[in-house]
C-alpha cells in the first residue's frame, strides 16, 4: 500500500473485530457516511481474514474498493484463540476472490501492524487510529516502534472506568491493553459504561430490521437481522460512538484517569481500573501515575439522532 502525497487533513485507520457484535459494521457504515477520510481497515482477533472479507464487502458496496484492508493478528499477546472461527454476520458471497484481504499472505497478521506503522510514520499528527476491537494489532505495532505513534490521535472503544465491569475488548487481550496504557501514547478511551447509554429503542431497531434494499445500508440492515437472531437486546452503538468521537470530540465529556489493567485477578482479569476511584477515600500519592483520557459522559440523544440520519436516513 502506498499513500498519495496529495492526501491532506485528518486520516483514520479503523482497527476492528468486525463480524461478531453488530456495532463494528455500524461503525464502518457511519465512517463511510461522514466526511471522515478513511485510509485503511485492519482486522483483529480470531478469524481475521474472514473479518477482512466482510470489511471488503461493505467497502465494495460503498464504492470504496480503493481503501485497503489487512487481516491482522488472530491470537492475543498471551493467550490462544480459534483463528478459524466463523461469525454470525457471515454471508456466502464473502468467499468470493474479490473480497480477499490485501495481505500478501492473508494469515500473516504482521502485515496489519506494518500498515499501521507506515501510516503513523507518514502522517504523524494527521492520523487517527480508531481501535474498536481487542488491541493486539496496535500493541504489536507499538512494541515494534514505540516512537511511531507518539504524535497520532488514538481513540479506543473499550475499558470501563466508572463501573466495575469487565469490558470485552480489554478482556480479550488484557496484555495488549496493558501495553498501551503503560505507554506514553495519547490515548482516548470511549468506555463501555458510557457507550451503553447509546442504545437504539424498540422503534428505531424495528425500522432498521425492516429495511431491505440492494445497497450499502440494506446490506448493513441484513447484518443487523443476522445478529439479532441470537441477541435479545437492541443494538448498542459502542463502536459507532467511538467512530463519531474520532470526527467530533464534542459528543463526549472526557476526563483524565489514573488507569491500570488487572492481569492476575481470578474474577477481574481484563478489568480496567480507575485507580482514582479505588483510592477515593484513602490517602495515596498519585503523582507520576499514568493517566489517560476517558469518556465520562455522552450526549446520547444527539448522537443517536446523528447516527440514524447519516447511516439509514431515518
Amino acid at each position: 500500500m502506498t499513500f498519495s502525497e496529495n492526501d491532506m487533513g485528518k486520516k483514520i485507520i479503523l482497527d476492528t473485530d468486525l463480524g461478531d457484535d453488530i456495532d463494528d459494521a455500524l461503525a464502518l457504515l457511519l465512517l463511510l457516511k461522514t466526511d471522515a477520510e478513511l485510509i485503511g481497515v485492519t482486522t483483529v482477533f480470531r478469524n481475521t481474514p474472514l473479518r477482512a472479507r466482510l470489511a471488503k464487502r461493505i467497502l465494495s458496496l460503498a464504492g470504496r474498493e480503493d481503501i485497503p484492508v489487512y487481516a491482522g493478528y488472530g491470537k492475543p499477546l498471551a493467550a490462544d484463540a480459534d483463528e478459524n472461527a466463523t461469525f454470525v454476520q457471515y454471508t456466502p458471497e464473502l468467499e468470493e476472490k474479490k473480497y480477499a484481504p490485501d495481505n500478501r499472505d492473508e494469515r500473516d497478521g504482521a502485515e496489519a501492524a506494518e500498515f499501521l506503522l507506515r501510516a503513523a510514520r507518514k502522517y504523524g499528527g494527521q492520523l487517527t487510529v480508531l481501535a474498536i476491537g481487542p488491541y493486539t494489532n496496535l500493541a504489536k505495532a507499538y512494541l515494534a516502534d514505540p516512537e511511531a505513534f507518539s504524535e497520532c490521535n488514538i481513540v479506543l472503544m473499550g475499558g470501563c472506568f466508572y463501573e466495575q465491569f469487565i469490558e470485552y475488548n480489554a478482556a480479550m487481550d488484557p496484555e495488549a491493553c496493558d501495553v498501551l496504557i503503560r505507554s506514553e501514547l495519547p490515548l482516548k478511551f470511549i468506555g463501555a459504561d458510557v457507550t451503553w447509554k447509546a442504545q437504539l429503542d424498540d422503534g428505531q431497531t424495528a425500522a432498521v430490521l425492516a429495511l431491505e434494499s440492494p445497497d450499502l445500508k440494506g446490506y448493513c440492515a441484513q447484518l443487523v437481522r443476522l445478529w439479532k437472531k441470537g441477541c435479545w437486546f437492541n443494538p448498542v452503538l459502542h463502536d459507532p460512538l467511538a467512530a463519531y468521537f474520532a470526527t467530533d470530540e464534542t459528543i463526549c465529556e472526557m476526563e483524565e484517569v489514573w488507569a491500570e489493567v488487572e492481569l492476575k485477578g481470578e474474577h477481574t482479569r481484563g478489568m480496567t481500573a480507575n485507580m482514582d476511584h479505588f483510592y477515593k477515600y484513602l490517602e495515596h500519592k498519585t503523582e507520576g501515575k499514568r493517566r489517560v483520557l476517558c469518556a465520562k459522559s455522552v450526549d446520547e440523544k444527539r448522537f443517536i439522532r446523528i447516527f440514524l440520519e447519516k447511516t439509514f436516513g431515518f
